[in-house]
């Protein structure tokens, strides 16, 4: 026994971990972003609905997250399954480290064969050729990890842990923004059904008017015409309008993880379009982003199992030890079953060395480390994709606000010109043609307006999304 203590002694004194140690990639980014050129490094939030108190004061809105990042939302809750089973994996894996004890026992009624090579020599009669056999024993097994092989497994599990934790977070902050888009985009159509409807109130005392000046002979058929012409079109614009706000709200239903009918009934009462009232204090530096987008920490952890795979592969091409034993009681005599007689036991070393096995380890390797690579390519590209979506999404935003500001403008002076023009024109100094064509650019300017600000929210969740969550202060 003391022979076989200092063979384990010294194997674990002279063990290795074989395979590359994995060092995280480097990256070279820029020190700022195009649009902001003074930003300092921001934290990493973990809340990713503090954003939303902090952007935005709709209730409503808030609560739908919040229905939704606490278990209701369908998708978070298959990542959070999935969590539990990768930490599930990474436990399997820890346990190689200790060793394995089974045990085993059984009664059987044999019968051998006389003439088997084992008796065909002894006279018959002289034992006995059936017989009840009672087993019972304890097999114990502890793998030296001499080469490192559970250690890299363990490596590579740990990493798939921690890629599948950072994957819950990048499904709440995906769910989050989608419900927050979904339900703004309800607004945006709720508002344009509220201007179309206004529309045609409009069009059809428009078409009223033009009726009474035709019974006094101041207006034509044609007149009455165009005017009936504009309130028929502006009518067929509101279905439309109508299904893609209901389709929006099954929309959010299947987000938020409830049925539609309890949805429509909360939601159906009008409410303004989602406006950020929060100014944008910083959105950090690009360096940031490693740390804060879900996805490049998921391509990194994944890069990270993939290296130790590595180390797993080409520990299989090492020798593996193990101290083995069992012990146990075997009988054919149930009165003497725990009798020292009856008692058997092993105990040793045992190694397996891999001679010849056609190549198939060391391409095992060769495959492992060709994941390597594609893993460290998708990371490279997260890298590459982080940055052009916050980019873009600043340039939106931007934009976005400016084209918002100058659609209110237009609006507001184009308004007072309609009110002049109809009061020109019940006058007889304007043509019905030009109430007509005022009333048509006011209206494509409300729901430009409208579009604009919902526009304006939905890139303001997009740079939310591309700056990995929680960013303002």
């Amino acid at each position: 026994m003391k022979n076989y203590f200092y063979l384990i002694l010294s194997l674990l004194l002279t063990s290795c971990t074989v395979g590359p140690d994995y060092h995280a990639p480097s990256n070279q980014l820029p020190s700022h972003y195009s649009l902001t050129k003074n930003n300092v490094s921001s934290p990493k939030e973990n809340r990713e609905a503090h954003f939303w108190y902090s952007c935005t004061n709709d209730p409503i809105l808030i609560d739908l997250i919040e229905r939704a990042l606490h278990g209701n939302n369908l998708d978070i809750q298959k990542s959070l399954a999935n969590l539990r089973q990768s930490r599930a994996e990474l436990s399997i894996a820890k346990a190689d480290f200790f060793p394995q004890l089974d045990a085993a026992g059984k009664i059987s009624r044999d019968r051998l064969s006389a003439n088997s090579e084992f008796l065909s020599f002894i006279p018959p009669g002289t034992i006995p050729l059936s017989y009840t056999d009672y087993t019972f024993g304890l097999d114990a097994s502890w793998e030296v990890d001499l080469f490192g092989h559970t250690r890299r497994s363990v490596e590579a599990s740990r990493a798939l842990f921690e890629s599948n934790l950072e994957n819950q977070r990048n499904v709440a902050i995906a769910v989050a923004a989608e419900v927050a888009s979904v339900y703004t985009q309800y607004r945006v159509y709720q508002q344009q059904i509220i201007i179309t409807k206004r529309t045609i109130g409009s069009y059809a005392k428009t078409a009223k008017l033009v009726r009474l000046q035709m019974k006094a002979g101041s207006a034509t058929g044609v007149d009455l015409d165009r005017t009936e012409s504009e309130l028929l079109s502006a009518k067929a614009s509101l279905p439309p309008l109508q299904a893609e706000s209901k389709a929006a709200l099954a929309s959010l239903a299947v987000l938020v993880g409830e049925m539609p009918e309890t949805l429509f009934n909360q939601l159906n009462s009008i409410a303004p379009i989602p406006v950020a009232h929060s100014k944008i204090i910083h959105v950090g530096l690009p360096s940031d982003l490693l740390l804060r987008r879900p996805d490049i920490r998921i391509a990194e952890r994944n890069l990270a199992s993939a290296t130790a795979n590595i180390g797993v592969a080409v520990a299989n091409q090492f020798p593996r030890f193990q101290l083995a034993g069992d012990l146990g009681f075997d009988t054919v005599k149930p009165g003497s079953y725990f009798h020292n007689a009856s008692t058997y036991w092993s105990i040793g070393p045992h190694v397996s060395i891999p001679i010849f096995e056609g190549g198939r380890l060391r391409n095992a390797v060769k495959a492992q480390e060709a994941v390597r690579d594609a893993a460290l390519a998708t990371y490279k590209q997260s890298v590459l994709q982080a940055l052009a979506d916050v980019e873009s999404s600043l340039i939106r935003y931007d934009r976005e606000r400016s084209k918002k500001q100058q659609l209110r403008a237009a609006y507001k002076k184009l308004d007072a010109s309609l009110r002049l023009i109809k009061l020109q024109y019940q006058s007889g100094q304007s043509s019905l043609l030009d109430v007509l064509d005022a009333e048509r650019q006011r209206n494509t300017l409300q729901n430009q307006y409208a579009q604009s600000e919902g526009q304006v929210m939905l890139n303001l969740i997009s740079l939310y999304k591309a700056l990995g969550g929680d960013w303002m202060s």
